[in-house]
């Protein structure tokens, strides 16, 4: 993602953020504008999320399959 604003953000940041911007979708009390406009970076932040977590669970399983070389107990 090209978004300056996620280069140093840790994932709880964003997921807070999002969970932050869903309530107020959701509220209903957003001027038109202001709903596309949360719509937008919601999924800014669902999409960072998202591969954030995609990334992470690349990593896990580059760790499993270099343990289970070393330990029987973790091949799949």
């Amino acid at each position: 993602m090209s978004n300056d604003k996620f280069k140093n953000m840790d994932y709880e940041t964003a997921l807070n953020k999002l969970s932050s911007l869903i309530s107020d979708l959701e509220s209903g009390t957003l001027s038109f504008d202001d709903t596309l406009t949360a719509y937008k970076e919601a999924f800014e932040y669902y999409t960072f999320c998202s591969d954030y977590l995609k990334t992470a669970g690349e990593k896990i399983k580059e760790m499993n399959a270099k343990m289970s070389q070393v330990s029987p107990f973790l091949e799949d």
